[in-house]
């Protein structure tokens, strides 16, 4: 197969202005806080530095990434993912693609060292932690970035990193620390140490991993619809809270309730009504995105957290959502209606305010005759309201 246009390959790197080839000092734009350091190559052109550039991030085994704090736009080399094995391209261009591959005992403290250089508390780190392969395991990685940019008003606009493998140096130190602790307590000799690595043990290792994964997946799924319960919920919640607080995004969330379900039950029976709620769910997971997180509340109650979305756009993709599930064969002859309360996130919410916004509004909705999706802005006194025509 051969190999496309560095310049012209979506995840290259461009420049957007080139430095005079004729200053061979460093250079400060103090407009837009960027210091050019030592120069290597000297090139004439744009073309030409873009191309000498993105053809070095193709052969180096460093994964290189560029962070826009303005759009929130990562940038990453095609080593990048070649080190974790996906296809180059495969994920979005954001931070939930970092975020989501950080092994959950590392996330905190990677979270701790990004937001210290948001802060501005540092203008560089340099962390190990693990992330996510295409197959499933984990490579320890060692994270270097630093701030190559600021905003005017003092806020970090550019950050830049890469990611070494240093995953078998890891694993030899971690070995070596582990049997120095055992030789030293004196619970284990040298043959057992070497026992310890046998086949067997590793078998009776995946086992249990798979069990516990499917404990945790019981306790944060709901039996009946398959999505994430109100604990699972409530936990994701906080979670996005913190991350629109950490990026200064938008973030909405939605409360919907199916409209009489109670006269499902008592006139098709319990089967029905079941199959009824499986079957709705199943039409608005196909119609929302991956970063979305769907959960059931409790009954015929639902609840929508959608991140990165403003409380417009999610007035709007509320109401395609009660058109979607009205004009939708739910079971033979059973077609439902749903009642829509949204909220948005402000950075002095508590879930607790989040919430009540909206369980006010979808209150509201019930008292007007129900299948219509309403809002409640923060600080204001009317209802902003999406009728069903």
């Amino acid at each position: 197969m051969s190999k496309s246009n560095p310049s012209r390959h979506p995840h290259a790197y461009s420049h957007s202005s080139p430095p005079d080839p004729l200053d061979t000092k460093s250079i400060d734009l103090s407009s837009s806080h960027i210091t050019y350091q030592h120069k290597t190559y000297q090139h004439k052109t744009i073309a030409d530095a873009d191309k000498t550039l993105n053809c070095i991030l193709d052969i180096i085994a460093e994964g290189s990434w560029d962070w826009d704090g303005k759009t929130g736009r990562v940038v990453r080399s095609t080593a990048w993912f070649k080190m974790l094995g996906y296809d180059v391209g495969t994920f979005q261009q954001n931070v939930y693609t970092w975020e989501n591959v950080i092994h959950k005992e590392d996330y905190d403290k990677v979270m701790q060292s990004f937001e210290k250089i948001i802060t501005r508390k540092t203008d560089s780190y340099c962390i190990d932690y693990r992330c996510r392969k295409s197959d499933g395991s984990y490579l320890w990685i060692t994270d270097r970035s630093k701030v190559v940019e600021y905003n005017p008003d003092g806020s970090v606009a550019r950050i830049i990193g890469a990611h070494q493998d240093i995953h078998q140096q890891k694993i030899a130190q971690l070995s070596l620390f582990e049997q120095n602790q055992q030789l030293a307590l004196g619970n284990v000799t040298l043959e057992k140490l070497i026992s310890i690595k046998t086949e067997q043990l590793e078998a009776k290792n995946k086992l249990l991993e798979e069990k516990i994964l499917e404990i945790e997946r019981l306790a944060n799924t709901d039996s009946l619809t398959n999505i994430a319960n109100r604990k699972k919920f409530e936990e994701a919640l906080n979670s996005e809270i913190s991350r629109a607080n950490r990026y200064e995004h938008a973030l909405s969330l939605v409360i919907l309730d199916i409209d009489h379900f109670k006269l499902i039950n008592d006139s098709f029976g319990h089967k029905i009504g079941d199959q009824v709620l499986q079957n709705m769910v199943s039409a608005v997971v196909n119609n929302i995105r991956d970063v979305d997180i769907f959960a059931r509340w409790g009954g015929e109650e639902f609840v929508l957290i959608l991140p990165c979305i403003a409380i417009e756009a999610a007035l709007n993709f509320s109401e395609r959502l009660r058109q979607l599930i009205s004009q939708t064969e739910l079971s033979k002859g059973v077609y439902i209606t749903c009642s829509f309360g949204v909220s948005e996130y402000h950075n002095t919410d508590t879930v607790e305010d989040l919430f009540h916004r909206a369980d006010q509004a979808l209150y509201r909705v019930k008292n007007n005759g129900r299948n219509s999706v309403q809002c409640e802005k923060k600080g204001m006194s009317q209802l902003q309201t999406l009728l069903v025509n």
